[in-house]
């Protein structure tokens, strides 16, 4: 096995684990408030999205932001693909052959 398709195989593992609770909120998984406010407001909130793009996009309520369109969970997305992406890039290079 080369690293190449290693790699691949890591970076389709972390996606599918870090965009694991909207799956699960659809399958109606119990007790998953929490990891899906946490997976929204990560990227939106702390890295300040919400305001950016404005309230046409995401609500900001008590909890935290509420994505109102289809852009919305694109871009939630995107920042997870992002995250594996790095972490896929950082563990690939410790192990040089």
């Amino acid at each position: 096995m080369n690293l190449r398709s290693f790699s691949i195989k890591r970076f389709l593992l972390l996606s599918f684990i870090l965009n694991l609770p909207p799956i699960l909120a659809v399958t109606k998984v119990g007790l998953l408030f929490l990891p899906l406010l946490f997976w929204v407001n990560i990227p939106v909130l702390w890295t300040g999205i919400a305001k950016a793009i404005g309230s046409t996009h995401f609500k900001i309520e008590e909890f935290g932001a509420l994505p109102q369109t289809a852009l919305a969970y694109a871009i939630i997305i995107i920042f997870w693909l992002l995250i594996a992406a790095l972490i896929t890039l950082i563990t690939s290079r410790a192990k040089p052959e």
